[in-house]
């Protein structure tokens, strides 16, 4: 059966993919609001039905169908094409994961013996093999040991936190749970501590981090839903591929200007509903969130000093974290943020912090690390990314280095972020501080094989002035074709700063009077 054969899986006037096949994971996204019927997309049995999730196998198919509700079918139910088995969940799309069955047996070469001359040598029999085992904590702070029993603690498991067995899978199974076990586990880093086996459970493996496709249009833009020019609507994005969005819990909208209540706010639900709206435009547009959580997130009008903060870190750090796990939470299964952000230019020189809150780089590896950790707990894909490094190639990666040198081994970003301001094409007016190669060439080494964020560039203080726009859109064109031809695959986004004039100092692609900038505009969004 080709893959022309599938079936739609909704029938639905806007019949699209939401999220193109991606060949790590097998699965395709289908446009689907909330309470669409979802139906076979080939004849066959339902070989099982979770919570949200079922699975139909046909012939030569098994097609695997993620993020449904009122599931209407059950397992060993035969379906024909077309049957309605559920109904879409949350969010505006489903996921399907397509498998092709075939019986690889005839695939294997049977080994030629090997003609013995000499009496065969007695050897201990092979281990037996068996596939990866996983195991979760059940208890908060289970301790690793170099060895069992009263081995040097090497690190902590936190509740629930799934870590691969080093054993085989029989004898995992015969040791997890007992008391008085211990069982050998893998890191990430490949070393092989021990845990006390009656403090873990045999769980599934941990899902991994899913990148969006880069398939798409790499240029973004920065968006503030607190500011009058802030909020574009997603045809005047058109052509862009993502938008970046500060969660600002702090700010009470609601409270004028000056009002000593106006900012440290707590209430994340306020917020959830106040961005909800603002974002779903975007992505029924087709165009992905990119999240940030900065110190508005919490930390602003909580009583920080935040030029004084030698030792409050560690007072800031747990409910910072814990704010972004309940954020996580309500965005999970939605589909409306397909990337978070750890904090803004946590790097930047004290002397020039003005909007940025900067960390030093052991202080924002204990941040990144709990952060992670906290979103990690209810949402196991969603990029986790770090914030925007903004002090350049030599002392931004070498922050960058000794941030990943403070975290535990098996704890990292999916992905390092970068304001690479004032580069570009070597010798360009807007490229003053030296050709973006330096950049990419200083930051991707750091997680190989992971393509690195520009989640902020653009050109500062030329706003209102009509005469540099040719050169602000040759050098958005030079930018890009970097981008794209010298480094194929290796940045996953390049997010301007800002849409309008009077954010902030960016210069924007359209003017304090909300009219596009002839010339720039329509060229940002056809150079993606």
């Amino acid at each position: 059966m080709a893959a022309s054969n599938f079936k739609w899986p909704v029938q639905i006037d806007q019949a699209r993919i939401s999220s193109p096949y991606n060949a790590s994971t097998g699965s395709i996204g289908f446009f689907a609001p909330k309470g669409t019927p979802v139906r076979a997309v080939v004849k066959g049995k339902v070989s099982s039905v979770d919570e949200g999730s079922a699975q139909i196998v046909s012939e030569q198919f098994a097609v695997s169908y993620s993020n449904l509700q009122n599931i209407k079918v059950k397992a060993g139910q035969s379906v024909n094409a077309e049957d309605v088995i559920g109904e879409a969940g949350a969010g505006d799309s489903i996921s399907l994961t397509i498998y092709q069955i075939f019986d690889a047996t005839g695939l294997f070469e049977k080994p030629t013996p090997p003609v013995a001359t000499t009496p065969p040598v007695a050897t201990a029999p092979p281990a037996a093999t068996s596939q990866k085992i996983y195991v979760k904590a059940t208890a908060e702070g289970v301790r690793m040991r170099e060895k069992a029993v009263d081995g040097k603690p090497v690190g902590q498991l936190k509740l629930d936190e799934v870590i691969e067995s080093a054993e085989s899978e029989a004898a995992t199974r015969e040791k997890v749970g007992v008391e008085g076990q211990w069982l050998q586990v893998r890191r990430a880093d490949g070393t092989t501590p021990f845990v006390a086996a009656w403090f873990v459970e045999i769980t599934s493996a941990p899902a991994p981090s899913v990148f969006p496709t880069t398939t798409g249009s790499l240029t973004g833009m920065n968006l503030d839903i607190n500011h009058p020019l802030g909020r574009p609507t997603a045809d005047q994005l058109k052509g862009i591929g993502w938008v970046r969005i500060k969660f600002n819990v702090s700010l009470d909208p609601s409270k004028a200007e000056g009002d000593p209540k106006r900012y440290g706010n707590k209430d994340i639900n306020a917020a959830f509903n106040r961005y909800k709206p603002f974002i779903e435009q975007y992505t029924r547009a087709g165009i992905k969130v990119l999240m940030v959580f900065t110190h508005q997130l919490y930390g602003e009008g909580a009583g920080f000093d935040w030029q004084n903060m030698s030792g409050r870190w560690t007072q800031l750090v747990p409910t910072y974290a814990d704010f972004a796990k309940q954020v996580a939470q309500r965005f999970l299964n939605t589909g409306l943020v397909h990337a978070y952000q750890i904090w803004n230019e946590q790097d930047t020189d004290p002397k020039n912090a003005r909007a940025a809150v900067c960390v030093p780089a052991k202080d924002y590896g204990y941040m990144l690390t709990e952060t992670i950790r906290a979103i990690r707990s209810v949402d196991k894909t969603t990029p986790i990314i770090t914030g925007g490094h903004t002090t350049g190639p030599g002392a931004g990666s070498a922050y960058a280095k000794a941030t990943l040198a403070a975290m535990p081994a098996d704890v990292r970003p999916d992905a390092i972020a970068v304001h690479p301001y004032g580069r570009g094409v070597k010798g360009h007016r807007f490229s003053n501080w030296g050709p973006l190669d330096d950049e990419i060439k200083a930051y991707s080494p750091l997680l190989p094989g992971k393509p690195i964020w520009f989640t902020e560039w653009g050109v500062l203080d030329h706003q209102g002035r009509t005469d540099v726009i040719p050169d602000v859109s040759d050098y958005v064109n030079g930018f890009m074709d970097i981008i794209k031809n010298r480094y194929p695959g290796q940045v996953a986004a390049a997010i301007w700063y800002a849409w309008a004039d009077s954010m902030d100092n960016g210069f924007g692609l359209i003017d304090t009077n909300a009219k596009p900038k002839p010339g720039l505009y329509e060229k940002f969004k056809s150079v993606g």
